[in-house]
């Protein structure tokens, strides 16, 4: 009779603990960034703040450099629930909300400075309700930093962009800046660029600076040309539907995920002259930073392509953009 009471309270705790790790729930975190970034960095301290915070209710499984698939896959996924987090780019949340491109239009900031107020204070009011209607919680942005020209030739003038094959980004603030400016824009995916280049098929790639000089753009195209023109960034978004199965403290636990944007700013900016000034001494590379007149002949060709911008998403940017606006001049502008 001892033994049988013994062995009934020995299966009732096990059923208590088992209970209660089955309630514990997997995410899965997507992201084409290598851990060995700043922002790999980033999101592995962000994962354990959250699983902490979670006191081991939560548990989030890494997946970078793309194993989970590309952007415009990965993003799809997150919306039906079938991946639950991804830290993505600007052109794979403006997919999901077109609306999120317009905060890379082009010269739409007077400094770093600027945009970073933008960014702190604003852009969580004006796209998390638009990306939640779409099936997405904004945990936060992601800073990517402004991008550079990998050039084949140097590039330090708008003239110099004359009958220039430049791949950007397929989201609509790139190409239109840059047929503006007039260079010869080319969307392509990310995973096209050495190809495209290496073939002639472009002669110059704009992508994010700590990006291309980290896989080695400049080793390629040895003109860099560091221009203010688009400040990218991105977003730590979350599958609603993944959001909606939570309890609330599993819900506060998330929102640790998306903390310390301010530490991935600063990293990404350091790393960012970092591999400036060894891609300079090392590999043997020209940097540009044009300025004065140089800068404001390519700073003049911005309007209009923001005007554009707005024009090409539809009626619904004009509000938006408004908004945008008003944070700007809240902001300095």
């Amino acid at each position: 009779m001892k033994m049988r009471l013994v062995s009934a309270l020995a299966a009732g705790a096990f059923a208590i603990s088992t209970a209660g790790a089955a309630q514990a729930i997997e995410l899965k975190y997507a992201t084409v960034a290598p851990e060995k970034t700043p922002w790999g960095a980033h999101f592995l301290k962000r994962k354990t703040a959250t699983e902490e915070a979670s006191k081991g209710d939560i548990q989030v499984k890494m997946f970078f450099s793309s194993q989970l698939g590309d952007e415009p896959t990965v993003v799809r996924q997150v919306v039906r629930g079938r991946i639950d987090i991804a830290g993505q780019s600007n052109t794979a949340t403006s997919l999901v909300v077109p609306e999120f491109s317009l905060l890379a239009a082009p010269f739409l900031f007077r400094d770093s400075a600027q945009s970073d107020c933008v960014f702190d204070n604003h852009v969580k009011p004006i796209f998390g309700p638009l990306l939640y209607d779409k099936g997405l919680v904004l945990l936060s942005y992601m800073e990517i930093g402004y991008p550079s020209l990998y050039s084949k030739k140097a590039v330090q003038t708008v003239a110099d962009l004359k009958n220039l094959k430049v791949r950007v980004a397929p989201s609509k603030p790139y190409p239109l800046y840059w047929n503006e400016a007039g260079a010869s824009a080319i969307p392509l995916a990310g995973n096209e660029n050495v190809p495209a280049l290496k073939t002639g098929r472009v002669d110059a790639l704009h992508t994010s600076t700590v990006f291309g000089l980290a896989v080695g753009y400049h080793k390629l195209a040895n003109n860099v040309t560091y221009l203010e023109s688009h400040h990218d960034i991105g977003a730590v978004v979350m599958s609603k539907k993944t959001w909606l199965k939570m309890s609330k403290d599993q819900q506060d636990a998330m929102m640790k995920m998306g903390e310390d944007v301010n530490g991935l700013r600063k990293s990404i900016r350091n790393t960012q002259e970092v591999l400036l000034k060894k891609a300079v001494e090392k590999d043997g590379a020209k940097v540009f930073r044009p300025s004065g007149k140089a800068y404001d002949e390519f700073k003049a060709h911005g309007a209009a392509a923001q005007m554009a911008l707005v024009k090409s998403i539809g009626p619904s940017a004009a509000p938006i953009w408004a908004k945008i606006q008003d944070a700007v001049k809240a902001c300095g502008g």
